[in-house]
């Protein structure tokens, strides 16, 4: 496809017990790409806005195949591109990407997509709500929030199957502390 991007990934790292968030670099692609002065000489920097999402292309017994998931980065952090994915029974894409995805490997992908995002609906408040899996658009879009020091009161409302299913917990608390204007509010719909 010709506005396919290619990604290498750089990390993948557990976040609860069946999502795991990869990392990736901009290993070469579309033109709306451009080297950055963060940036080593062979990466580039990924325009997006924080809720948007990218398709992925794979190549899974020998039929190629599509699936989107969300950026769960913020932009405000340049050469960090990541989305974490949740494993399910039956998700052909998802689940190769937990078996087979390892540091190094390369992916083609088309984006930035999407139009979900807190900065299209400018507001001085904002109600974030998410579950399981959902949450990966609203990390981007509450990391950028607390990266940029906006002064935008959040409150961020999350429910997942357990307690020991939040995703993102420790740096969800850590970010309600260190930031007045955020609250965060979880959910568990089982007792487990």
């Amino acid at each position: 496809m010709a506005d396919d991007i290619f990604l290498q990934c750089v990390s993948r790292a557990e976040t609860t017990r069946d999502m795991t968030t990869f990392s990736f670099r901009i290993a070469g692609g579309a033109p709306e790409f451009s080297t950055g002065p963060e940036a080593s000489d062979d990466s580039h920097t990924f325009a997006f806005a924080p809720g948007q999402f990218l398709s992925l292309s794979v190549e899974i017994d020998g039929r190629p195949i599509q699936r989107c998931y969300s950026i769960s980065s913020p932009p405000t952090r340049p050469g960090t591109l990541s989305i974490t994915v949740k494993r399910v029974n039956g998700g052909y894409v998802s689940n190769w990407l937990h078996d087979n995805m390892v540091e190094g490997m390369m992916i083609a992908a088309t984006g930035p997509l999407g139009r979900f995002t807190y900065t299209a609906r400018p507001a001085e408040k904002y109600l974030f709500i998410s579950a399981g899996s959902g949450i990966t658009p609203v990390m981007s879009m509450l990391r950028s929030v607390t990266d940029s020091e906006l002064p935008l009161d959040i409150t961020f409302v999350h429910s997942a199957r357990s307690v020991d299913d939040i995703p993102f917990q420790e740096e969800l608390e850590d970010l309600a502390r260190s930031h007045t204007n955020v609250t965060l509010a979880f959910a568990a719909t089982r007792m487990v």
